[in-house]
């Protein structure tokens, strides 16, 4: 690595001076560079990065999902959005050339739905072959991590929540959930923008995915499904996880947004009105849950 390159971005200052730097790197003027700097902020807000040698394919991952969760909810426009991968990418590109042994990939902002001038819907749930070699390729490892997010990732799938969400959801919640056949979501389970949103449990599988979460948390003295020190451990080790698996096979990605998407379709296959998935989503209008049914 270079000596002279400053990599911290701490704070605004630290990084003002590198968003000035990237954007001299690569021949661009004030508009670019304002971005980047737009962008290394939301990096270091949504992720706790702070270091340009710290940024992984999970916090980058994290950042775009971020961004598409903001398009979906009306509070950034496709435009913008496309705007920022743009200088997102400015951002891997520098890191590759200036820092050794970095080969982060660029993000193609039509993969994610993100393009000026996207039309068509991506459909991007999860299919059940894909869920099923994703669990297996979890189950391999018989850690503590591992085994919690197999239970996070059955909770996406079956409930619909985020993966924040299934990752802090609360003992207390589960317990709550059981005997009122309500899962009842507040602010202590990670619910985006604060807002508490409740989900009725329909059938046994739904039963039987809480109490075996439940049970695995009393048995490891847990209050939420991160058995680490922070909630962001455990969830950048499910994207880790996820990114292994994408590599090591030739078929279907897996996305953990997706499980939401497949949530959302078999719900409307069950014959719930868009209204009723909406609410179960936290989504605050059902023009965004079209988007989860790819219409």
């Amino acid at each position: 690595m270079n000596r002279k390159i400053q990599t911290s971005f701490k704070n605004e200052h630290k990084t003002s001076y590198i968003a000035r730097f990237i954007a001299k790197d690569h021949n661009r003027g004030h508009a670019i560079e304002n971005k980047i700097e737009t962008v290394l902020n939301q990096l270091r807000e949504t992720t706790n990065v702070k270091n340009l040698q710290k940024i992984e394919t999970q916090h980058i991952q994290a950042y775009v999902d971020t961004l598409s969760d903001r398009v979906e909810d009306k509070s950034l426009t496709r435009t913008t959005a496309a705007t920022y991968i743009t200088a997102l990418n400015r951002i891997i590109e520098y890191i590759n050339s200036h820092l050794e042994d970095r080969n982060l990939k660029t993000i193609s902002a039509s993969e994610y739905n993100l393009s000026r001038t996207q039309n068509e819907r991506i459909n991007r749930a999860v299919d059940e072959n894909t869920h099923n070699k994703f669990m297996s390729y979890i189950e391999r490892s018989n850690d503590i991590q591992s085994q919690a997010l197999s239970y996070s990732v059955q909770l996406q799938r079956e409930f619909g929540l985020r993966l924040r969400e299934s990752i802090q959801i609360q003992t207390n919640t589960i317990q709550k959930a059981l005997r009122t056949n309500i899962l009842h979501l507040t602010k202590k389970d990670g619910v985006k923008s604060a807002r508490p949103r409740q989900i009725n449990i329909r059938n046994n599988t739904q039963k039987e995915i809480l109490k075996n979460a439940l049970q695995f948390m009393k048995d490891n003295r847990l209050k939420s499904l991160a058995p680490t020190n922070t909630i962001r451990q455990q969830y950048n080790y499910a994207e880790r996880v996820r990114q292994d698996f994408n590599k090591s096979t030739d078929s279907s990605k897996m996305d953990y947004h997706g499980e939401r998407y497949h949530y959302a379709q078999m719900r409307i296959q069950e014959g719930a009105t868009k209204q009723e998935v909406s609410q179960e989503l936290g989504h605050n209008r059902e023009s965004i849950t079209n988007i989860y049914l790819a219409k």
